[in-house]
């Protein structure tokens, strides 16, 4: 910075004496020109008739010198305007400034370039794809005009099966239509039929299945009732009063079957009245609950002087049991055993 206002300081110096200079130059060659104008100027002259020439001198006298003045003020304006301005002088931040700009300049550049590569790469992809297109659309064309001419022989085709064949051998859209009615309505019958045989056959099944637990369970009872029989066999051959034995092994036998075909209870509420309540339970699997399980009563009436069974009555039966016609059968044959049957199986058979 002091080296910069050193060499102003000497520039501004240099310009005075410069600028003193030329005015000092310009002033003796005014005094000259002056002086030799003076010394040119003719006299005036003392005739009144010589004034037009007077004073035709004087305007040009007056020109020249307008002309001059002018001129010097150009040159002091001219001079002034250059050595009032500063020399251009280039700093560190001119320099960062036009760094910066050429940094940006470059980066705009790479930035055109890039985008020109760009440019050229999706033109390269595009002019790939419509090669590819082309190509395709060549195909397609072939195949266009191999499927009319297909369709051009077809219709040919038909055109002589319509000539050969007439209207009324042909099959029509309204018969066509009935065909395909009656094929539905076949075709509906068949599934209501084999819905209907799915059907019985899953309650075929399920019976099944019912009847097997059954057979398990009346199984396991059974070989329980032989094992008992057996023991009781054993304690009569050891035991030598074995009629109580007997009994308490006939009570027993007698409970085990009663629970065996679901006999609740026997007992005579009235004379000549025998009353059987029956577990109404499909499965009589577990234990015979009286407030949750269902139960029906089957009373038996038999006169008094010959005990031959006369009518029956079945008390709370099961909604699907309806024995009308059996005990009408038993009352008309005075057979109660069928009746007890018919209810034990329709019971374990609901």
């Amino acid at each position: 910075m002091d080296f910069i206002k050193s060499s102003q300081s000497i520039l501004d110096e240099k310009r005075d004496l410069y600028f003193d200079s030329i005015l000092k130059h310009n002033d003796s060659q005014d005094t000259q020109d002056t002086s030799t104008d003076t010394s040119t100027t003719p006299s005036l002259p003392s005739n009144p008739l010589h004034y037009d020439s007077e004073l035709s001198q004087s305007i040009d006298f007056f020109g020249k010198l307008k002309f001059k003045f002018v001129e010097q003020q150009t040159k002091e304006n001219f001079l002034k305007s250059i050595l009032s301005s500063q020399p251009p002088l280039i700093t560190p931040e001119d320099n960062s400034t036009l760094e910066d700009s050429n940094k940006n300049d470059k980066l705009s550049l790479k930035q055109a370039k890039q985008e020109a590569d760009d440019k050229t790469i999706k033109l390269n992809q595009l002019v790939d794809f419509v090669d590819n297109q082309h190509s395709l659309y060549t195909q397609d064309i072939s195949t266009t005009t191999t499927l009319l001419n297909d369709i051009q022989q077809i219709q040919l085709e038909l055109a002589k099966l319509r000539a050969t064949h007439p209207p009324e051998q042909r099959l029509t859209p309204s018969v066509a239509q009935e065909i395909l009615d009656d094929q539905i309505i076949e075709m509906q019958n068949l599934s209501d039929i084999k819905q209907n045989q799915s059907i019985e056959r899953s309650n075929l099944t399920q019976q099944i299945k019912s009847l097997s637990t059954q057979d398990e369970r009346l199984q396991s009872d059974l070989s329980a009732a032989k094992r008992m029989g057996i023991d009781a066999k054993r304690a009569k051959e050891h035991v030598q009063d074995g009629i109580e034995d007997l009994n308490s092994w006939l009570d027993t036998a007698t409970k085990v079957y009663s629970s065996l075909i679901g006999i609740l209870d026997v007992h005579t509420p009235e004379p000549a009245t025998l009353q059987i309540d029956y577990d109404a339970r499909k499965n009589l699997d577990g234990k015979f609950n009286p407030e949750t399980h269902p139960k029906c009563t089957l009373k038996l009436h038999f006169n008094p002087q010959s005990r031959r069974f006369i009518s029956a009555q079945l008390i709370n039966p099961p909604p699907s049991i309806n024995l009308d016609d059996v005990i009408q059968a038993a009352e008309l044959h005075a057979s109660p055993p069928r009746l007890i049957q018919h209810l034990l199986h329709r019971v374990r058979t609901q």
